[in-house]
């Protein structure tokens, strides 16, 4: 069992990491809106703004064997769309996600900008 998400992070070599997470799926889109809204000091540096990202919605797990994962340009086990952040262009974007590997990235369910997403799927955010 488990609630299997993943989030890319494009690269500027035009690869994805994908971040996975066993029991993400739900609340995925706060969970991603809040990392970035923790990256933002890099949101103009794609490799220091993965990680923070990364790193945010990992938190204390970084030590436990299990519960993520991460793969390139390949999704690992997955019951949800696939958010797709791309620093380049500022955006992020939800795909259809299936077991098709290499994961493709065509038509978005939707795109929008880095503020805009924060804005409308952040719930818990602090000024802290």
């Amino acid at each position: 069992m488990g609630d299997r998400a993943n989030f890319g992070f494009k690269q500027t070599d035009g690869n994805t990491i994908f971040l996975y997470s066993h029991w993400g799926g739900e609340g995925m889109m706060n969970t991603l809106a809040e990392a970035m809204h923790h990256a933002r000091p890099r949101w103009s540096d794609c490799h220091y703004g993965s990680r923070m990202a990364i790193s945010h919605i990992i938190g204390n797990d970084w030590k436990d064997e299990l519960g993520f994962g991460i793969s390139v340009n390949q999704l690992c086990d997955n019951e949800h769309s696939v958010p797709v952040v791309d620093f380049e262009t500022q955006t992020v974007s939800l795909y259809d996600a299936s077991w098709d590997i290499p994961f493709t990235q065509t038509n978005p369910k939707f795109t929008m900008g880095f503020e805009a997403f924060v804005n409308k799927f952040a719930k818990y955010l602090t000024n802290a």
